[in-house]
């Protein structure tokens, strides 16, 4: 995709957090995005850090983001089938961890 039509192109996960949390509020944003870190004791700092190691949480901001200050560009909604997409794909080769199997002793 060319960056220069990437509504997110050049936006900091800080400033999207930010102007998320003027808009709409941190209650609000724990209320539509089912996401721990804006419902219990949300902080700006602490949100980063886990929407950072957590790519299926940054990704619900960032559509959250999108459909709220950027529903008008002609490429936001590609941009949010490209991201549910994504994380489609990863579902989909992400494999479940097998379960534990005691191992059985050798008999001699």
């Amino acid at each position: 995709m060319n960056n220069s039509n990437d509504p997110l192109h050049g936006v900091k996960l800080e400033q999207i957090l930010t102007e998320l949390e003027k808009k709409v509020g941190w209650d609000k944003m724990g209320e539509l995005l089912n996401i721990r870190c804006f419902t219990n004791k949300p902080r700006l700092k602490s949100s980063l850090k886990f929407l950072r190691t957590t790519p299926w949480a940054r990704s619900r901001v960032e559509i959250l983001y999108l459909k709220t200050f950027c529903s008008k560009h002609k490429e936001t909604g590609k941009l949010i089938r490209s991201i549910l997409a994504q994380n489609a794909a990863v579902e989909k080769t992400a494999t479940k961890p097998t379960a534990f199997v005691w191992p059985t002793p050798k008999s001699k």
